[in-house]
């Protein structure tokens, strides 16, 4: 077993920590169905007698309130993944920096060990960053979108009656 033989796996793993920064955009994506039935929600408050659609604003008022602050949430776990990430991929980095100078050279002796923490740092850290990020998120968008469909659904009725 050679040193180059680890270059393919650690190329991998600084392409995905550096690519984890698409984590971001399950903000704009995963929570887009939440933000077209709140803006349907406020199209339809706003056809709604005055008096008779108070409760339902105020309801449409603390949810989207709740979305600001979900958006903020996630931006701010976001930012220490980025961090994270971004100190594995550097390090990653190094390690492939160090494989290109010994690619030829044989790994001997108590160094076969080092296979296993160079996979499992090429691939756990970006794994685990997306999936904690992708559940908390698609958790928290759920509940607001089970509250969302709701509110949808009686500012409808109120709107027909």
């Amino acid at each position: 077993m050679k040193y180059g033989d680890f270059s393919s796996i650690v190329q991998l793993g600084v392409g995905l920590h550096i690519g984890s920064a698409v984590l971001q955009l399950y903000g704009e994506i995963g929570a887009e169905p939440l933000v077209r039935t709140l803006s349907r929600i406020r199209a339809s408050i706003d056809d709604l007698d005055k008096a008779k659609g108070q409760e339902a604003r105020e309801e449409y008022e603390q949810l989207a309130s709740d979305y600001d602050i979900f958006k903020i949430r996630l931006f701010n776990e976001y930012k220490n993944y980025v961090k994270i990430n971004s100190v594995v991929a550097l390090g990653l980095f190094i390690v492939l920096v160090i494989i290109a100078f010994k690619n030829d050279d044989p790994i001997e002796g108590d160094w076969a060990m080092i296979a296993i923490p160079i996979v499992a740092l090429a691939v756990l850290p970006a794994l685990v960053t997306l999936g904690s990020l992708w559940v908390d998120a698609s958790r928290l968008a759920s509940a607001m979108m089970v509250r969302a469909d709701a509110l949808e659904q009686r500012v409808l009725r109120l709107g027909l009656s």
